[in-house]
């Protein structure tokens, strides 16, 4: 997961209506000092059925564990239905939470676009699902 431990994250996109939230890592252009080709695309990680957010609006670099254990108590009522999952972020060794059905993480090149704006839309490489 190397590839998207190390970028900084924002808040695109949050659909209260679809229970979607998407993390948008933004491509860089080549006109940009800092440009490499592990930056020519977007990553982004899209949370599907999400009940609860504890997050900042920008991350600098992220790691993402589901807990089965060690679960914070302000959890509990979550814990025996199957439809949520508690997703812990780690973000400059602050750990936030999202309590949501699933996330996929996906590479693109939209310019603008975004998968709550069009759930058409189909990433170029799945990198990671849960």
């Amino acid at each position: 997961m190397n590839s998207i431990e190390n970028r900084i994250y924002k808040v695109w996109a949050y659909s209260v209506s679809h229970c979607t939230l998407i993390f948008r890592s933004p491509m860089k252009f080549e006109d940009q000092s800092d440009y490499n080709e592990e930056s020519s695309f977007n990553i982004d990680i899209e949370f599907s059925s999400v009940e609860y957010l504890d997050i900042p609006n920008i991350f600098n670099g992220l790691t993402i564990t589901e807990l089965t254990e060690r679960i914070p108590s302000k959890f509990d009522h979550y814990k025996n239905n199957l439809n949520f999952r508690v997703f812990e972020i780690k973000s400059n060794q602050n750990l936030f939470y999202i309590v949501a059905g699933s996330y996929v993480i996906g590479k693109n090149r939209w310019i603008s676009e975004d998968r709550v704006s069009n759930m058409s839309l189909e990433y170029d490489e799945i990198i990671a699902t849960s």
